[in-house]
Order: C-alpha cells, then sequence, then structure tokens
C-alpha cells in the first residue's frame, strides 16, 4: 500500500530554541556522524571540486563540512537555513574554509541568482517545511540551479516524522527536476535530481 502525503503527521521544529536532545544529536553526528554516515554518502555525489554547491537547510554545519572538504578545486559552497542559530554554529565549524558563505534566510525570498549552483543538497530538510509551502521552496531550488545542475536528496520517509516518497517525486517533477537514480530503505529515500535544459 502507498502511503499519500495525508498520512504523515507535521510538526513545526523549533529552530531558533532546539531542545537539549536536538543540540545533543547535533554535537553526536558532528564527533561520529561525519565519517560513518556523511562522509560516504557525499562522496556518492562524484564532486569534481570546482562546483558551485548550496547545502540547502545546513543546521549546524556537519554535513557541510564534509561538502567544503570535496570543493578543494576552485569550489564554493553556500549554506542556508532558515535558523540564526544553527547558521551561528555552522559558522564556527566552517571558520577554516575561505570559499564558504553562510547565509540565514528563505530560499524563495533571498536575492540568489537564477541558475548560480551545479549542485544542491538536502539532507533531512524537507519533511520538516510545512507541507503547504514546500512546492514552493523546492521551485526555488530548481530556479537557483543550472541547466544540467544536479540535486541530492536524502529524507526520512516514517509515517511520525518524514515524508511520502510519492510527494518528494511530484514536488521535484513539478518543479521540472528528473530523479536520476534513487535508493530507498525502510526508513529513509535517497534520490538524485537532474535539471533538464
Amino acid at each position: 500500500m502507498s502511503l499519500d502525503a495525508s498520512d504523515y503527521k507535521f510538526k513545526l521544529p523549533d529552530f531558533e530554541h532546539p531542545s537539549l536532545l536536538f543540540v545533543l544529536e547535533d554535537g553526536l553526528k558532528n564527533l561520529i556522524g561525519v565519517p560513518l554516515f556523511y562522509k560516504p554518502y557525499i562522496k556518492s555525489y562524484g564532486l569534481k571540486g570546482n562546483e558551485r554547491v548550496l547545502d540547502f537547510g545546513c543546521g549546524g554545519g556537519v554535513g557541510s563540512r564534509c561538502l567544503a572538504g570535496y570543493l578543494k578545486r576552485g569550489g564554493r559552497l553556500t549554506c542556508l537555513d532558515i535558523s540564526h542559530y544553527w547558521v551561528e554554529k555552522a559558522k564556527k565549524r566552517l571558520a577554516r574554509y575561505a570559499n564558504v558563505e553562510c547565509r540565514v534566510g528563505d530560499i524563495r525570498e533571498l536575492d540568489i541568482a537564477v541558475a548560480s549552483f551545479d549542485v544542491v543538497s538536502i539532507f533531512h530538510v524537507l519533511h520538516d517545511i510545512p507541507p503547504a509551502e514546500r512546492q514552493a521552496t523546492v521551485q526555488a531550488l530548481s530556479q537557483v540551479l543550472k541547466a544540467g545542475g544536479r540535486v541530492f536528496v536524502r529524507e526520512p520517509t516514517r509515517k511520525s516524522h518524514g515524508m511520502a516518497v510519492g510527494e518528494i517525486r511530484r514536488l521535484f517533477a513539478a518543479a521540472g527536476l528528473s530523479e536520476t537514480e534513487y535508493r530507498e530503505t525502510k526508513s529513509e529515500y535517497m534520490g538524485r535530481y537532474e535539471k533538464l535544459g
């Protein structure tokens, strides 16, 4: 049986005032999550090192640090999150990288040039966006992506905390992005999309 978006629970997190558990989880991800979780996944992007990459929903910058490490041939990384709290944490973690910019704001409202990124990385972010705002958000991400650019999306799919794979596919297809590769587990979806012409 296929689950629809309406089968999923949604609760808007307070990213400006995260719970102690959320802060501890971030610290744990920073200590052991990088080599075990983030690095192998980001390596699968196949970055050459000269790309302009948007880390959408960068949080505290744990995954961003891995991305920055792969951009050593003139590449640039823009880390974006709606939370001042988490962007400040990301800035501290990424301070040693000269090719990284951290920004706070909503992708739909920021002044970001059309077709300015080769790659967009989305790691456990879309399910935390209110359902009514998801399509406009994905559309805005598509607009800042170059033709032929790629989006890597990884989302939880549990009904209690996640979103339906069918919804993810519909959001990206409606924004002109074509799924070129995917993998699903019982609790997670990993997809690769490309912006056509």
